[in-house]
């Protein structure tokens, strides 16, 4: 199991179609059991209403770690998608930045994934507990 550097369009799977991405308290998740695949994308970060994201990603200040271990998030970059007529954006398009980790050969069994933020739309520390299968 190793990081590279991926997109959400690039993956077999994404674990936030799995797992509620969107945390309302610092709290560690349960997420549902994930297929195992080549390529998991576990990419995190903001969204804001296309023109504002910038401000917002480049006056937060990100942390995150796999299993315990860190990520140097700063090696991966990020990239931009839009979420249209998105519902916690208020029904209207939003950009969405987030970190471009991909999760290669994840192993079967239970891991962690944890993100921690602190910007103008506040601090954020949630760790997702994942389980991958065992078999494809």
């Amino acid at each position: 199991m190793r990081l590279a550097t991926g997109t959400a369009a690039t993956a077999d799977l994404k674990l936030f179609d799995i797992c509620n991405p969107i945390p309302t308290v610092p709290q560690a998740r349960q997420c549902g059991r994930v297929p195992r695949v080549k390529r998991l994308f576990i990419g995190y970060g903001s969204f804001d209403l296309p023109g504002k994201i910038e401000r917002l990603w480049t006056k937060t200040k990100w942390s995150a770690w796999i299993d315990g271990r860190p990520i140097n998030l700063a090696a991966f970059g990020s990239s931009d998608r839009t979420l249209a007529a998105f519902h916690p954006g208020g029904g209207k398009d939003v950009t969405l930045r987030e970190w471009r980790v991909m999760l290669v050969g994840a192993t079967p069994g239970r891991h962690t994934l944890r993100y921690r933020s602190s910007g103008p739309d506040g601090k954020s520390d949630t760790t997702w507990v994942f389980s991958v299968a065992s078999t494809r």
